[in-house]
């Protein structure tokens, strides 16, 4: 008998989120080392990604995930 996994939602959408914001950085790296220069929106991006990052990272850290939604946004789901 499996016993039933919950999963949080919100964990769920922000890893979903990092690993765009790291594709879209990886990208950037990519562009930088076929010689291309950034624009002031490119730059922007970049920073809002590395800054989702960093502060996802330290959510983590810091059991911000280990209670519950205090909005109630995102509802916690049942695998079977």
């Amino acid at each position: 008998m499996t016993i039933p996994r919950v999963i949080d939602k919100r964990e769920i959408w922000l890893d979903a989120l990092s690993e765009h914001a790291a594709e879209v950085l990886q990208n950037a790296r990519t562009r930088e080392e076929r010689g291309l220069t950034r624009t002031q929106r490119e730059r922007d991006l970049l920073d809002l990604c590395g800054g989702y990052l960093y502060l996802l990272q330290l959510a983590k850290e810091h059991g911000l995930f280990d209670s519950e939604d205090p909005f109630n946004l995102f509802n916690k789901e049942t695998l079977h």
